[in-house]
This record gives C-alpha cells, sequence and structure tokens, in this order.
C-alpha cells in the first residue's frame, strides 16, 4: 500500500475513532459525563422511590399509631379506610365486670387535608356483684357517630402538625350499663403531631371537651361537660412496627358548671402497633393510674363511671 493509501486508512481510522469518541464521550463509562450521567440516574432513581415511598406513607397516613389519641395526618383525596375498634373495660371496687365495645367506622378523604367519618357502636356487658349496677349479661346498640378533621398543618412538610377535629354523636344507650338515654354530643377537638429522628419517634397531643345532653335516665343529670385529652409517643423499632406510650384523661362537669366536678380519671398504658401498605393493627392498654369522684372513696380510683383497665385493638384497611 503507498503512502497516500496509507494515509487515507490511518485518516478513516481516526475518523472512526473520533465518531467512537462521541459516542463515548454521551454514553460511555470511560468519560466524566456518563459518570456524572450516572449519578444523577442514581439521584434521579432514589427521589423516585422517595416520592414512591411518601405516596405509600401518605396512602397510610391517617393509621393509629395508639389506642385512644389520635394523629393529624388526614386520608389523601378519594381514599378510604375502614375500621374496627375492640374495647374491653373491666375491674370495679367489687363484682365482676366486663363493657365490651364494637365501633365500626369508615374514613373517606374529600380533599388532602379534609376527611370524615361515620361509626356505629356497640355495646355488650356482662356484670354481677357491682355496686348500684343491675346484674346482667345482655347486648345494646350503642349509637352513631359522625366527625370530619381538617389538617392545618402537616408533621412532615411544617415544625408541627396541627389539625381539628369535630364529632357530632346520637348515643340511645350509655357505656357503663346499657341503660336507657337520648344522648346527643358535640365534640371538637385539637390535635398537635411532630415526628422527630427521620420520623422514627412520633409524638401526639389530644385536647378537646364533649357537651352531652339527654343524660338521662342514665344519670342524674339531664346534661355535662366533659373535658379530655391525650398524649403518645411511639418508636419505629423494626420495619412497620412501632411501641409506645400513651395516656388519656377526662373530668366531666354536670350541667356544664366547672365548680361541680363530678369525677375525673387518668389512664396510661403501653400501646403495639403493626402497619402494612393495606391494612395495620394496633393493640393498647390502658390502667386506671388516678381517679376521683363525688361520694366515691378518696384512695386515688374512681369506679362510678370508670373501670380498673381498659383493652382495646384496632384494625384498619386502605382502600
Amino acid at each position: 500500500m503507498d503512502a497516500q493509501g496509507r494515509n487515507s486508512e490511518h485518516t478513516q481510522r481516526k475518523a472512526e475513532q473520533a465518531r467512537g469518541a462521541g459516542v463515548c464521550f454521551a454514553f460511555g463509562p470511560m468519560t466524566r459525563l456518563p459518570l456524572r450521567f450516572r449519578s444523577w440516574s442514581r439521584t434521579a432513581v432514589f427521589l423516585t422511590l422517595l416520592s414512591a415511598g411518601a405516596v405509600l406513607d401518605e396512602a397510610r397516613a391517617d393509621e393509629n399509631l395508639f389506642g385512644w389519641v389520635r394523629g393529624a395526618e388526614t386520608l389523601p383525596a378519594g381514599h378510604a379506610e375502614a375500621y374496627q375498634f375492640i374495647t374491653l373495660r373491666t375491674g370495679k371496687a367489687a363484682g365482676t365486670y366486663q363493657g365490651w365495645d364494637f365501633d365500626t367506622e369508615v374514613e373517606y378523604g374529600i380533599t388532602d387535608k379534609f376527611q370524615v367519618s361515620i361509626a356505629l357502636e356497640q355495646r355488650a356487658f356482662h356484670i354481677k356483684g357491682v355496686e348500684e349496677l343491675d346484674n346482667q349479661s345482655r347486648y345494646r346498640f350503642g349509637g352513631i357517630e359522625l366527625s370530619g378533621k381538617y389538617r392545618i398543618l402537616s408533621p412532615f412538610k411544617d415544625i408541627v402538625g396541627l389539625a381539628v377535629r369535630l364529632e357530632l354523636a346520637y348515643l340511645p344507650s350509655d357505656d357503663v350499663a346499657g341503660i336507657e338515654q337520648q344522648e346527643t354530643d358535640i365534640h371538637p377537638e385539637i390535635i398537635l403531631h411532630k415526628n422527630f429522628l427521620d420520623d422514627t419517634l412520633i409524638t401526639h397531643v389530644n385536647v378537646g371537651a364533649k357537651m352531652a345532653w339527654g343524660k338521662k335516665p342514665a344519670e342524674e343529670y339531664d346534661y355535662e361537660l366533659t373535658l379530655e385529652g391525650g398524649a403518645g409517643v411511639s418508636y419505629r423499632f423494626a420495619p412497620k412496627w412501632f411501641i409506645g406510650v400513651e395516656g388519656h384523661w377526662r373530668s366531666e362537669f354536670p350541667e356544664a358548671d366547672l365548680g361541680f366536678h363530678e369525677h375525673s380519671v387518668i389512664f396510661v398504658g403501653p400501646s403495639l402497633h403493626y402497619g402494612t401498605k393495606n391494612w395495620w393493627a394496633t393493640a393498647s392498654y390502658g390502667y386506671q393510674i388516678y381517679g376521683q369522684g363525688v361520694d366515691e372513696p378518696s384512695n386515688g380510683k374512681t369506679f362510678a363511671e370508670e373501670a380498673r383497665n381498659e383493652f382495646r385493638i384496632k384494625v384498619g384497611f386502605n382502600f
């Protein structure tokens, strides 16, 4: 091959190498741009997975980590959740007392910040040898509740989560012994919610009041005011698992007279929660650590309307 031919072949190889280098420059593994491209790709994949995780968390936003204390998160618009609560209240000063509550509730997200719910309450009682209560083993229809919750601040996006909740209820039997009444309630509540340690430590605080009318003949007075609240701390100790402690309290004032204190009670105990994409479950226990009631012994317990122990299991299904 002559020099001209060799020069032509050399020039052609250079051109091919240049074209190949151009391809490698854009996509090849040995140049800086592809390294940056791969880094950007990994970042994009990470953000996509993070967003997907956020969507899943949001879809399960109203999971109940506690038995009695609520969080500030709401269901996304168009999502629904069905709950079943089973509560056992047991233990009086004497005798045998078991009060069962079965609450079936459905929640629906109207917007990402506002949800509504409807709940049916049913009760069952086994009472024997308890002072001022008739011996009985019977079922009673508890009533119906309607509620709405509006999230003002998100615990994931703002310094603290904040929500307000309003509940309306009609209860034709009381929760102490199923005694007939015609009670109607209005129950406003403020909910605070703060997450720590990359959302592995969850804290909730609730403060509310309930005004009830139609308490007779279950109680001596026809209407009363209840001030109540609760707080809980829960820690995610393994994927999908939370363990925590919670407390809730209430004080009742007949005829809404703050100078007429009927009784106050405080319950404290542990909670255990497990949650997946489609369902979750929570088990909680509350022990009466303090109680005080009118015309009751001053021994730090109240049993006229309260029990010594409260057990609760909650199961929720996402739709």
